[in-house]
This record gives structure tokens, C-alpha cells and sequence, in this order.
């Protein structure tokens, strides 16, 4: 074989050095076929090198299963550096998504109160604490636990909410009871989502900076398996103490094993201050896990027949004298805008509220509610920037008229990791009437919407939800809302 020889006789012999019989083509193409871990890197390949009947009728079928060979052979070297099983080196910034894609995901581990004692000076036991999320069918099970600490009683509230898709059954392990809601379809989703970010932000501190701050440290074998230790010192926005991050990670497998978080104390020594020590992927659930019936002895607040639909309220409201304010969701765009949508009452006012919202524009004036919050501000960071509220829509929830607002920022967005949330600047429209009120509230920074796919999920979703007849307004999409905020961005530096 010289080196001028065609290229398609230099296949034809290895074909023929391979073997002459018909079977082998069709046995290396079941093979490649039958391969599910190595399928999707070598399909590419043999779709580029096969082009159907043209590769079998050019060089006969013996060169196609040489081509074949060759490229499944060029492929594993290629992705692998030798002729072993083609693997993938996981690294801290791939276990998010990790998490994301996983049908179902379950956490155990326990939290350690080492800033506080007992009444007798004795440590506080640690608590257990479990977690189940079924990304597939968006059910959650999850344990949770409150401290109150007084001069001569230390109480440990147990508590723990099962969402089995159409019920969600809060428990209180530790006064015995049970209460049911109803929960929509998006009201599920959205505690899937709170879920997993709530389960990010144990695990690592600040996701967004998990390239920046995470560190490969060690390795440890665990249980036959080779682990690669991850450590990162994260300091906490709201307290500005430092927590320190340990966690395990396969660099083959991508499995998780464990997870530690030190916290700093005031004499500057460091105490565990929560564990995971079993974290699982895609493992079957129990049959019972989702199951909304509480334990035996519990005392019910009501029943599932008599249960009232849960109402898409995450902010929880402010009430003074007469006065109402009552903040729902909200969402922070790719812009640095956001998004609030908001509700205010005054049991005295006789005017129908209904005329509040007659002659509004999109991207006008605010309606003038009892309480407006026309600006936002961000809590705890240290710059001036102030987010100018515009209208965008209202809907209507039975007897209530709900604000749909826009906020955009007068200067630099601070990122979520640099604040609280948004704080609420309100002013009152009750004529001559100026009570004595204080409504602090702090928005939340919300979702991140960064497409238009997002946007009709959870904002159109949120607005439908908080709506007689389930309809978002059409006037408010993402191209629509972004094109607003540009607008309102040049006014606010002409």
C-alpha cells in the first residue's frame, strides 16, 4: 500500500484483512447501535463517514465496516486518550445540572445549632433532616425545623409539608397536627423550583459563583469509590460571617456523596453547622413517600374535602389600621428589571377600586392604590441605584384588583448574591388622611427570567393564576416588557 494508493482502496483492504463475510457490517452497526453510552458521541461520526447507500455503494460494504471501525476506534481515543470506555472527568460546576436533569432527587442530613446552648449549658442535639423532589412529576417532601431560643427554654419546632401534586399537607411534628391545601399546576412547579434553589443555596452558598469560589482540594475513597473533595469559603451577605464549603464529588460518575458547612463563631473558632451525608439521583420512590396522609394521632385542622385552594401569595402582606398592602410574586429579568405584582386596600375608602385602574397605559403611571409602591430599592446593597416603577396590567382575583408593576433601575443592578431582595419605597394616596404607618417589605429577587419561554411560564403563568378567568394579559410579553424598560432606561438619563 503506497502512499498515492486511493483512498478508497486502502479501505477496501483493511475491509478484506478484517474479514469477508456480509455479516459484519451489520454486525458493527447493531453494536455501535446497541451502545446507549457511547451512541450519541459516535453517531455524529458514523452519520458523517455512512451517508446511507452512497458509503455502501462507493466502497462496498467491507470498507463501510472498516470506515465504521475506524471511527468508533478514532472516537473513543479521541474522547478518552486511550481505547477504554469513553468517560467524562465531573467537576463542581457540573452538578447543578446534574440535579436539573435528574428525575428524582433525595437528600438526608442533619443541622447543628453550635451559636446557641440549652438552658443548662449543654449542646443542642442536631436535627435530622430529609428531602425528596420528584422533578418528573413536580412532588416535593421535605423536612424543616425552627429555633426559638429564650433565657430559660430552647424549643426545636419540627415541622414538615408533602406535596403530592394536587394536595399539599403541612405537618407539625412537634404539636401533632395536619392541614391541607389545594395547589394549582403552577403553584406545584414553582415549589419544585423553590426546592432545588433552596437546596443550591444549602449546598453551595452562591451558585453563580461556583467556578470562582469552589477549590479541588483532596480525594478520599468512600465506600470503594474515589472522591474528589471540593472546599470554598463563602461569606454570608446578611450576617457578612464566613461558612466554609466541603464537598465530595466522583469525578467519574458525577455522584454526589457528602456535604459539610462550617460556620465561623464569635471566638473565631469553626463548628459543623449542617450535613448531607446521602445524596441520590434517579433512586425509585417509596410508595408512601408523596402520600398526603398524616400520621396516626395527629390532630386535623381540616380535611381534604374541606380544604381551601392555596392562593399564589409569596410575599405574605402588611396591615395597618385600614390599610392593606399585600406584595404577591415577583421576578427579576435579564435587564436587571423587575417585576412586582401587588395589591393595597383601605377598608375606609367607599371609592370601588375597579376605577383605580380605568385609563391606565402600558408602561404609564401607576394606579394610585391606598399604598403605592412606585419605587424599589435594593436591601443591604451599598450603591444608589433606585428602580422606577412603571404600569404594565392588572388582573382581577375575585373582589381583588392586582397591580402588575415594572421597576426599572436608575443606575448599576446589583446581581442577587449582593443584596436582601428590593425594598419597597411607597408613598400614601388617602387624601388628606396621613396615618401613622410603617410597611416595611422587601421584595424578593425572585426567578431569573432569561428568555421569552421562561417569561410565559412564570410571569404570564403567575398573572393567569391571579385571574378570574386564567388569561394573562396579552399586552405583557417578554419582547414587549424588555422593549418598555429600554425605553424607560434613555428617559431616565436624558
Amino acid at each position: 500500500m503506497t502512499a498515492r494508493e486511493p483512498i478508497e482502496e486502502k479501505l477496501e483492504k483493511l475491509g478484506r484483512a478484517i474479514g469477508s463475510d456480509d455479516s459484519l457490517v451489520e454486525n458493527v452497526m447493531s453494536r455501535i447501535d446497541s451502545e446507549p453510552a457511547e451512541s450519541r458521541r459516535i453517531d455524529n461520526l458514523k452519520n458523517k463517514l455512512i451517508f446511507g447507500r452512497f458509503i455502501m455503494n462507493r466502497f462496498t460494504k467491507l470498507a463501510a465496516a472498516a470506515v465504521i471501525i475506524i471511527a468508533a476506534l478514532a472516537g473513543m481515543y479521541l474522547f478518552t486518550g486511550s481505547l477504554d470506555v469513553a468517560t467524562k472527568a465531573y467537576a463542581i460546576t457540573d452538578v447543578p445540572e446534574l440535579f436539573k436533569k435528574a428525575s428524582v432527587i433525595h437528600t438526608q442530613g442533619r443541622i447543628y445549632f453550635p451559636r446557641h446552648k440549652m438552658p443548662d449549658g449543654q449542646e443542642i442535639p442536631p436535627v435530622q433532616m430529609e428531602k425528596w423532589i420528584d422533578l418528573e412529576n413536580a412532588r416535593v417532601r421535605s423536612t424543616g425545623v425552627g429555633l426559638s431560643v429564650g433565657p430559660n427554654e430552647v424549643r426545636i419546632n419540627l415541622g414538615e409539608t408533602v406535596s403530592d401534586g394536587e394536595y399539599k399537607m403541612c405537618l407539625s411534628h412537634t404539636d401533632k397536627y395536619a392541614v391541607f391545601f389545594k395547589i394549582s399546576n403552577y403553584q406545584r412547579m414553582l415549589e419544585k423550583y423553590h426546592s432545588l434553589d433552596q437546596m443550591f443555596g444549602q449546598m453551595f452558598g452562591d451558585i453563580d459563583k461556583l467556578e470562582d469560589s469552589f477549590v479541588r482540594t483532596g480525594q478520599e475513597e468512600i465506600g470503594g469509590v474515589k472522591y474528589d473533595i471540593w472546599e470554598a469559603e463563602v461569606v454570608q451577605f446578611v450576617t457578612k460571617q464566613t461558612e466554609r464549603y466541603k464537598y465530595w464529588l466522583s469525578p467519574s460518575t458525577g455522584q454526589s456523596a457528602r456535604v459539610e458547612v462550617w460556620l465561623e463563631l464569635d471566638n473565631g473558632q469553626w463548628a459543623l453547622g449542617y450535613e448531607y451525608y446521602l445524596i441520590e439521583r434517579d433512586v425509585e420512590v417509596p410508595a408512601t413517600i408523596f402520600t398526603t396522609e398524616p400520621p396516626q394521632g395527629y390532630a386535623l385542622k381540616n380535611t381534604k374535602a374541606t380544604a381551601t385552594a392555596l392562593e399564589l401569595d409569596d410575599g405574605g402582606s402588611v396591615h395597618c389600621r385600614s390599610l392593606t398592602l399585600d406584595p404577591r410574586i415577583s421576578f427579576t429579568l435579564s435587564d436587571g428589571s423587575v417585576i412586582l405584582a401587588w395589591y393595597s386596600v383601605d377598608k375606609e375608602s367607599t371609592t370601588p377600586q375597579r376605577e383605580l385602574f380605568e385609563g391606565l397605559e402600558f408602561g404609564g403611571a401607576l394606579p394610585k392604590l391606598p399604598v403605592e409602591i412606585y419605587a424599589l430599592k435594593p436591601s443591604g446593597w451599598p450603591g444608589d441605584t433606585t428602580y422606577i416603577g412603571h404600569h404594565l396590567a392588572y388582573t382581577q382575583k375575585a373582589e381583588k384588583f392586582i397591580e402588575w408593576s415594572v421597576y426599572v433601575p436608575d443606575g448599576p443592578a446589583p446581581k442577587r448574591s449582593e443584596m436582601l431582595g428590593y425594598d419597597a419605597v411607597y408613598r400614601f394616596n388617602l387624601g388628606e388622611r396621613e396615618p401613622k404607618c410603617v410597611f416595611g417589605y422587601t421584595a424578593e429577587y425572585g426567578i431569573l427570567i432569561k428568555t421569552a419561554e421562561n417569561f410565559d411560564w412564570w410571569v404570564r403563568g403567575a398573572m393567569a393564576e391571579l385571574s378570574d378567568d386564567g388569561k394573562a394579559p396579552e399586552s405583557v410579553t417578554y419582547e414587549s416588557v424588555l422593549q418598555l424598560a429600554e425605553q424607560i432606561r434613555e428617559s431616565l438619563v436624558e
